[in-house]
């Protein structure tokens, strides 16, 4: 097992395991990843996980983005199974139907219920803040 996927699951077992359903930066998830089962596993074709990574980070560099941070819904057994991701917070000042337009590559599902900002917790273990004029958007694949 790698050794970044092993801080991996060690920072998701600090923060709660993944019953917490804890967040995580995008470096420490992607970064030499490249199981297309941790996120967006249903697209076909799917983008690659260096392409969620590509988009992302240069939605996570926008003037308008403080931070974009993945939710861990599933830790997987086994050497060399990287967790399961279904969501992307993007914490901005942009619409939701902006962000949404920055990641159309990557094909997210219809929007969250509308006015929730996160999927599971309010916010999710290892989340940051959100700064006064921000919002979280939600990017998700089901």
């Amino acid at each position: 097992m790698s050794s970044q996927l092993d801080s991996l699951k060690t920072r998701i077992e600090e923060l709660g395991g993944p019953d917490a359903y804890p967040v995580v930066p995008l470096e420490l998830f992607f970064e030499g990843n490249d199981n297309i089962a941790a996120i967006g596993p249903n697209l076909d074709p799917h983008p690659g996980v260096q392409t969620f990574y590509r988009v992302l980070r240069g939605i996570q560099e926008r003037p308008e983005a403080s931070d974009v941070v993945l939710q861990v819904s599933d830790v997987l057994e086994g050497d060399g199974e990287w967790p399961f991701v279904e969501a992307a917070y993007v914490i901005t000042t942009a619409s939701d139907e902006q962000v949404r337009e920055w990641a159309n590559g990557l094909r997210p599902d219809l929007p969250v219920e509308e006015g929730r900002s996160w999927l599971y917790a309010s916010p999710p273990p290892g989340a940051p803040s959100v700064p006064d004029g921000y919002h979280v958007v939600t990017l998700y694949w089901d």
